[in-house]
């Protein structure tokens, strides 16, 4: 004790500062852990049945857990990389601790934004990132507030944060848990409103749309103008989910189900024109649809940073289709949505197909009221 002691009086002002906030990093997961699991344990408080859906709960418990293990195997190897990375480039004193080692490296690496330039800066590189970024800008965070507040889920904010550090695969999986935890209240048989004609309040269309053009001008941007246009998108989408309103039915054409659609449509030319350019990318000698699928492979396991990210995505697709061939739907029938789901999002992209696929229909929601 007395040496580590002795080892922190040695550093200087700013290596402590960098040490606190890489700290605080791995603090603040703990504390939304513990946010999130204190919602999940809410919403089953209030369940009058908790075992019915158990074997549900279980498997999505299984999923939380091996997107987290394989997803976090890939960070920790990205933070030893960047490590070694710095050390290899940088002139070490012998006389040098490792708290001041580690110390050195925190104050000369920018570890968020050498993350993100990593899995953003190659056209491939984005095809990957990008479909994570436009299931949660689009999809994901209407989900959240939407069902958050039909369910009645405490912390709402808190699943889109740890998503933000953790991973969105880990995120979804428990707000997942939440749902199937809570009891999703009950319409009077008067009520003949239906899903589809849910209000979208301003706070939730507006930081969404401008979330998706900041998804839009990624490729674009310089130097300069990444981080900030990077963390716009973060912060926005956390805005809506800190103060979740009840639901309210409308009479007009702006409803949940035409904003989905809104949101699946201004995806596919964002979606395509990154996927042209990836394919672009390619050798003129072999640019076939086999040829870009092989290069992708490659590209996912060709950085830590990458392979953390790219994983994520893979985990988010599966634990949604999941969900979907799990869970009653206010949408199509899953004779229709899973087969959809499983075909398309592969080469669509779950920033495509989720929104989609949770965009209600009017003549099936009240079979899924039943259904619940």
């Amino acid at each position: 004790m007395s040496g580590l002691i002795g080892s922190l009086g040695s550093l200087s002002p700013q290596q402590l500062l960098a040490l606190s906030v890489f700290s605080s990093y791995f603090l603040l997961i703990i504390w939304l852990f513990s946010r999130v699991l204190e919602s999940i344990s809410f919403a089953s408080s209030k369940r009058k049945d908790p075992s019915r859906r158990a074997s549900k709960i279980s498997l999505f418990w299984g999923l939380t857990i091996g997107s987290f293990a394989h997803t976090w195997f890939y960070m920790f190897q990205y933070m030893a990389w960047s490590f070694a990375n710095y050390e290899a480039k940088s002139a070490i004193s012998p006389s040098s601790t490792i708290l001041q080692r580690v110390a050195n490296w925190l104050v000369n690496t920018s570890l968020f934004e050498e993350a993100w330039y990593t899995v953003c800066l190659g056209k491939i590189n984005w095809a990957w990132s990008e479909q994570l970024c436009l299931f949660t800008v689009g999809a994901w965070t209407v989900f959240l507030y939407i069902e958050g507040s039909r369910h009645q889920i405490k912390h709402v904010w808190a699943y889109m944060v740890l998503g933000q550090v953790v991973a969105i695969s880990v995120a979804s999986n428990l707000f997942y848990i939440a749902l199937l935890s809570s009891t999703r209240p009950k319409r009077s048989d008067k009520d003949r409103s239906t899903d589809a004609d849910i209000a979208v309040p301003a706070k939730l269309w507006l930081p969404v749309i401008i979330s998706i053009v900041t998804i839009a001008t990624s490729p674009f941007t310089t130097e300069t103008t990444f981080l900030p246009n990077l963390l716009v998108m973060h912060a926005l989408l956390i805005v809506p989910l800190l103060s979740i309103s009840p639901l309210k039915h409308t009479k007009s054409w702006f409803n949940l189900s035409i904003f989905y659609l809104l949101i699946f449509l201004i995806s596919i030319p964002i979606r395509s024109r990154t996927m042209l350019a990836a394919a672009g990318s390619l050798p003129e000698t072999d640019a076939s649809a086999l040829a870009l699928a092989q290069e992708q492979w490659k590209v996912l396991h060709s950085h830590p940073a990458q392979s953390s990210i790219g994983w994520d995505v893979v985990w988010s697709s599966l634990s949604f289709i999941v969900w979907s061939a799990l869970t009653p739907s206010a949408s199509r029938s899953k004779l229709f949505t899973i087969p959809y789901l499983i075909l398309a999002t592969p080469f669509a992209s779950i920033g495509l197909t989720a929104p989609y696929v949770l965009r209600p229909r009017h003549a099936d929601t009240e079979g899924s009221q039943k259904d619940e």
